[in-house]
């Protein structure tokens, strides 16, 4: 049977338990009720008949039955009660609604109190000689008791006061069921509908395939609620990101703090993010992209981020890219050697020797310069031959580049590789030499100095400078004033000093200067 024709009869039978209980106790408190106020009417009236002069006297002195039944006969046709008895103190019977029954001892029961002991009371009996409801009161004679009055009310009369209230009660009963049932029906369709009309065998699949594929994909994948609690990850993001079960329901804070924000400024721009590289760790970057996670209505009810572990690809790329630095470096230098030599071999097919024997002074002099500083101040390979290679293409677009004399560079700060440095001044230096290209007289300045406590890094231009307008712009991820799809070298730039625990300034001065601090050690910082 299906889920909501299971759910519509079980409802129905809730609902149908609880109406016939409400109505079985509601029926059995009316019932009582009016008895009860049956039987405080019976007294009442018992009692007042028990207090006349008439009933008294010929009781107590003619015992002139005629009197008597006259006397109660026309009292009684008045109420609602079927009978009213008086008797005598042997239960002899003065009156009753049917007068041959007269001089006769009442035999039905239930006299006895009030004879023997004169207590006032209320009897409801049920039984095969009776069904009624009976008060007895004792009748006095000059404080003397002389007899007793009966007054009864049969059942039947209980339950025709009852017929009306009855009827009504009925109908409302039913008609609550046929709500309740008809609400079942709706209630069920309603859940039917919510759950796409899956039933829960089909429920059960689907969540064991969809945590299946889930704990299967290559891609690390967590989500958060509007709150940034964490309401699932697979075994892949469990892994990278050093989760553990204990985390759902927690707040994503427990995440590394570069993921953290930028989950949590997701959700609060309520802006998607693609394709967007995080340094999780001294050898650990993550591409990642945060997705807005909605519900039926179209409403923001989290993130869902899914990333890939760029770690190994990245340090493949670094090599590649390694090469890449080799070859323009190679190529740079290549053109700017055949320049200088057919410069050299123009001045001496003019037969220009002094000029030509200054020429050659002047680039082994600069030359030397350059190869000196990098080769006894800058300690590190990798970052003298980048330095070399934007030397080599600065130089072959016409662009001056002094590499500062008092340069040193021989510790790297923990915080960073030397990838990192290499990628941070590749990116500025290129910018530059992109910006100086235009004009004539270009010069890019370059100093390197680390000691035991920070590194140093000054990359200056005479370019144009920055555009205040801009200036609070140049590290968002995508934002460039060039055409093409650009705009990542910057971001990237401020991600690594970010990380490293630096800090980058922008100087202007006839040009753009760039300042940046690095600490050697994690924690600690210098003005």
């Amino acid at each position: 049977m299906k889920l909501q024709y299971r759910l519509t009869i079980f409802i129905s039978i809730i609902i149908f338990m609880v109406i016939g209980s409400i109505g079985i106790v509601t029926y059995y408190q009316a019932q009582n009720s009016v008895e009860t106020q049956m039987g405080n009417n019976a007294m009442d009236l018992a009692v007042t008949i028990a207090s006349m002069d008439i009933i008294e006297e010929t009781l107590a002195t003619s015992k002139n039955y005629k009197i008597v039944q006259d006397t109660i006969e026309s009292f009684r046709k008045k109420t609602r009660f079927q009978y009213i008895i008086v008797m005598d103190m042997k239960g002899i019977k003065y009156s009753y609604p049917y007068g041959n029954s007269l001089g006769k001892k009442y035999a039905d029961g239930g006299e006895q109190q009030v004879l023997t002991k004169g207590e006032s009371y209320v009897a409801r009996d049920r039984n095969v000689l009776i069904s009624a409801t009976r008060a007895f009161v004792p009748i006095y004679y000059k404080e003397k008791q002389v007899g007793a009055v009966l007054v009864g009310l049969l059942t039947e009369t209980v339950y025709a006061e009852l017929s009306d209230h009855l009827f009504n009660l009925k109908i409302v009963l039913v008609a609550a069921l046929l709500m309740g049932i008809i609400a079942a029906a709706l209630l069920a369709d309603t859940i039917k509908k919510s759950i796409f009309g899956l039933e829960p065998k089909e429920i059960a699949l689907l969540l064991g395939q969809k945590d299946l594929i889930l704990q299967n994909l290559k891609n690390g994948i967590i989500a958060i609620d509007s709150s940034g609690k964490i309401i699932l990850f697979n075994k892949i993001a469990k892994q990278i990101l050093k989760l553990d079960d204990g985390c759902i329901g927690e707040s994503v804070d427990k995440l590394n703090f570069n993921y953290t924000d930028e989950m949590m400024e997701v959700l609060r721009t309520k802006e998607a993010v693609y394709n967007h590289e995080i340094k999780i760790g001294q050898d650990k970057t993550l591409m990642c992209s945060h997705t807005l996670l909605k519900d039926h209505k179209e409403e923001i009810i989290g993130v869902v981020s899914s990333f890939q572990d760029l770690t190994e690809v990245k340090n493949m790329a670094e090599e590649l890219t390694g090469i890449k630095r080799m070859t323009c470096a190679l190529r740079a230098q290549n053109h700017e050697f055949m320049n200088k030599i057919h410069t050299i071999s123009g001045l001496i097919q003019l037969e220009e020797y002094d000029e030509a024997v200054e020429y050659i002074s002047h680039i082994s002099k600069l030359r030397g310069e350059v190869s000196e500083i990098l080769s006894k101040r800058i300690k590190n390979t990798h970052i003298a031959g980048l330095l070399l290679a934007k030397y080599n293409k600065a130089t072959e677009a016409k662009i001056s580049v002094e590499i500062d004399s008092n340069s040193y560079l021989d510790k790297i700060p923990e915080t960073i590789t030397v990838d990192e440095i290499c990628s941070v001044i590749g990116n500025l230096i290129e910018n530059s030499i992109e910006e100086l290209v235009k004009f004539e007289n270009g010069k890019i300045f370059v100093r390197l100095i680390s000691n035991t406590d920070e590194l140093r890094i000054r990359i200056q231009d005479n370019g144009p400078g920055i555009s205040e307008n801009i200036v609070d712009k140049v590290f968002t991820r995508g934002f460039t004033t060039k055409a093409g799809n650009r705009g990542f070298g910057l971001s990237i730039v401020k991600q690594i000093v970010d990380y490293a625990g630096g800090d980058i300034n922008i100087l202007q001065e006839n040009g753009t200067i760039w300042d940046i601090f690095i600490p050697m050690k994690r924690g600690r910082r210098y003005d």
